[in-house]
């Protein structure tokens, strides 16, 4: 449970060894503490699993670090004493000087250890291992299933990790979580867990799938400040209006400019460079060391601008920013938040500026703010039938154990805390699918893992079972000399192979593929080819929250914000003919004529991916061949006409609300194996409840259609 700080700040800091105030004194010339460091001292001391929440740039790595460092110093711990998570690598690589400069004078060692650090770099001699780690969830699968490695981290007295907000209600989550609860097991002890985050709707949900069960637990949140924000907005239709407009904007600026895909990264990317505007673009289909370049530049002094999709809104620190553009509308709250306070540091106001093409932009951008200005943010919900890293971790287990009986395997996997959602029938299902299947095997007792298992994991020592992330089968270009360009979708390999392309504002030639590793080698060329596109690149889709904030301003027929003339008139045409019935809180049938028929729109405003699982259902209920189509607001329905269409979808509704979930989930489309790392190897109707519960988000739409609709 959440716990009270037993004792006041100023008494913690006094408390703080005399090393670490030495080093806040002369070494980072801090005068005092920041109100989250103060926070979080008391119960970091008291040994609580904390959650940090504060804004960008609001001290929350040093806020974790000092409670974890004064106890490595005061129990002088052997090995390694401190463990830092990060979901990126490059994160890694810029936190590791900021943490240095607190150490060095210490005497207290710190590496970094992921996959981007040479061999000899990640290797140190026995008894020698550093006293802090810094690292990744796939690069700590391979130290803890290394006996030696394992070995080091016996003491380890903390764990912090960077952006937890980032692996809750993902794969790497449920790794990360299993990660957690093993380095529990190899203590004997339960560590101190520290998770620094931005601002999400629910924290204390998630301090709770942070820390787990029975364990001590305390929030620190400290809210961004809700004034001093500055936004601008420009409307224009016109693309070509927009890009003169964005290189107006940022000329003479430091900005970093978010765009909502990674193909639309790159065209806007091309449009400045043909207005000879000096920019990088920065995605994550680019390689790590072009990235690393644009990175780079922005450390220096003068202007610079990136175009970026959201691989820069986490903590990577590129120096101070005059400007974010965001470049469209927004998808969430969360996003607009953490992307608003890149900029604002140094004593500045946080500033955006917004590039809209149409009133529908216009109105998610007013909702964004006016959300915002109410403290909200999204929730997070972790996974909660992740069978796909189940089988993981049960091969995990099974290499390092050599066989395990069938009741003793199932109960250590479910007794993890990620796998709670997973029932006996559940494991027994998967377990006798891998038996039938040759992926594992009996010897005697024991069950082991199969020929199946051996024949297609070992190939490459097993390095498959560290990453629980899908491969997505993306084309990786690389030139003859070694340097990695990026990764192309393998449906614009075709192309790029007969008229070659052009990335990150270089242009490339193939001169050879190599389909069955994806490889591609390039080399630079003078002809500008076409720019790549990727077929996953599109936007993530309007969130629920951001739904239902557009639908708050429609609902009482425009914003209360101090917009422009402009924005305003722009909102009101976009929602002028929007029916008076809808309601956010509810759940509203509209019908309207049409030449020949109706058309039947259920307004839910449950955001994209929510409302377009509620269309399938609809036109699993409703009679063949009617068209049912989404948006994040509403699902709609055209009626031929003669036929009562809305008791038809009424009635669909009301059986929506009565029918069992099981019947639900068969009538769901099938997603292919691919989507979840080792989906292959699970039966078909573990695959199907997985696609329902954690990315149809079934639960949350019957939910939704229980309590907010009700008949006439």
């Amino acid at each position: 449970m959440p716990e009270n700080p037993p004792s006041s700040p100023e008494g913690a800091y006094s408390r703080l060894h005399p090393g670490i105030r030495e080093i806040l004194a002369s070494t980072l010339r801090w005068d005092d503490l920041r109100s989250v460091q103060e926070e979080a001292l008391s119960p970091g001391y008291a040994g609580a699993d904390l959650i940090i929440i504060a804004p960008t740039a609001g001290g929350k790595t040093e806020s974790a670090f000092l409670p974890a460092l004064d106890d490595l110093l005061k129990t002088g711990t052997p090995a390694i004493g401190i463990l830092y998570i990060s979901p990126l690598k490059a994160l890694i690589n810029d936190q590791i000087d900021r943490i240095s400069r607190m150490t060095a004078p210490l005497s207290l060692e710190v590496r970094a250890w992921h996959g981007d650090i040479g061999r000899f770099d990640r290797t140190w001699k026995d008894g020698e291992a550093p006293h802090i780690l810094l690292t990744t969830p796939e690069s700590l699968e391979i130290l803890l299933g290394d006996p030696v490695y394992r070995s080091d981290l016996i003491n380890l007295r903390s764990v912090i990790v960077d952006e937890v907000h980032a692996f809750m209600g993902s794969d790497r989550g449920v790794q990360l979580a299993c990660l957690l609860d093993r380095l529990d097991l190899v203590s004997g002890r339960k560590i101190q867990r520290i998770g620094l985050s931005a601002t999400i709707g629910n924290p204390k949900e998630l301090l709770g799938w942070f820390s787990g069960r029975n364990r001590k637990q305390h929030l620190v949140a400290i809210d961004p400040p809700s004034t001093g924000r500055r936004f601008s907005f420009t409307i224009d239709p016109v693309e070509g209006g927009r890009i003169r407009s964005l290189a107006k904007v940022v000329s003479g600026k430091k900005a970093l400019v978010f765009a909502g895909s990674r193909n639309e990264a790159e065209k806007l990317h091309a449009g400045l460079l043909q207005l000879r505007y000096p920019v990088y673009v920065h995605h994550s289909a680019i390689s790590p060391d072009l990235r690393g370049d644009a990175e780079e530049v922005m450390q220096g002094g003068g202007p610079a601008c990136i175009v970026c999709t959201s691989t820069l809104e986490l903590g990577i620190d590129i120096g101070g920013l005059d400007l974010v553009v965001q470049y469209g509308a927004p998808d969430s709250i969360s996003s607009f938040l953490q992307r608003l306070g890149r900029s604002g540091r140094r004593g500045k106001p946080p500033e955006m500026a917004f590039i809209l093409a149409s009133g529908e932009e216009a109105l998610f951008a007013a909702a964004a703010i006016e959300a915002a200005r109410h403290h909200e943010a999204e929730r997070l919900l972790p996974l909660r039938f992740p069978c796909h890293v189940f089988l993981q971790q049960l091969f995990v287990l099974l290499r390092q154990r050599r066989g395990l009986g069938r009741r003793t395997l199932e109960r250590a996997l479910l007794n993890v805390s990620p796998f709670d959602g997973i029932s006996e029938e559940d494991a027994d299902f998967i377990l006798d699918h891998l038996l039938a299947t040759g992926y594992l095997a009996m010897d005697g007792d024991l069950m082991v893992i199969g020929t199946t298992a051996e024949a297609e994991l070992s190939r490459s020592h097993w390095i498959a079972l560290c990453s629980v992330i899908s491969a997505g089968g993306g084309y990786r270009a690389v030139t003859p000399d070694g340097q990695a360009v990026g990764t192309l979708d393998p449906s614009f390999v075709e192309i790029a192979a007969n008229e070659g392309f052009t990335l990150a504002g270089r242009s490339w030639r193939v001169i050879s593929r190599d389909d069955t590793r994806r490889g591609l080698l390039v080399v630079q060329s003078d002809r500008h080819g076409p720019r790549p596109f990727w077929t996953g690149g599109g936007r993530a889709g309007v969130s629920p929250l951001l739904a239902h904030a557009v639908g708050r301003i429609a609902a009482r027929r425009g914003s209360d914000l101090p917009l422009p003339g402009e924005m305003q008139e722009a909102i009101w045409d976009e929602i002028h003919s929007w029916p008076k019935e809808i309601n956010p809180e509810g759940i509203a049938v509209v019908s309207e004529p049409l030449v020949e028929g109706a058309l039947i729109s259920v307004w839910t405003f449950l955001g994209e991916r929510q409302n377009a699982t509620l269309a399938h259902l609809m036109r699993y209920l409703l009679p063949p061949r009617r068209s049912v189509r989404s948006t994040y607001a509403a699902v709609t329905v055209e009626v031929p006409g003669g036929e009562d269409g809305e008791t038809e979808i009424r009635e669909a509704l009301m059986q929506l609300r009565r029918m069992p979930e099981e019947e639900l989930i068969r009538q769901l489309p099938s997603l292919p194996p691919e989507t979840w790392a080792f989906g292959r190897l699970l039966p078909d109707g573990i695959r199907q409840r997985m696609a329902a519960v954690d990315i149809y988000l079934l639960p949350e739409v019957i939910a939704a259609v229980r309590g907010r609709y009700s008949p006439l």
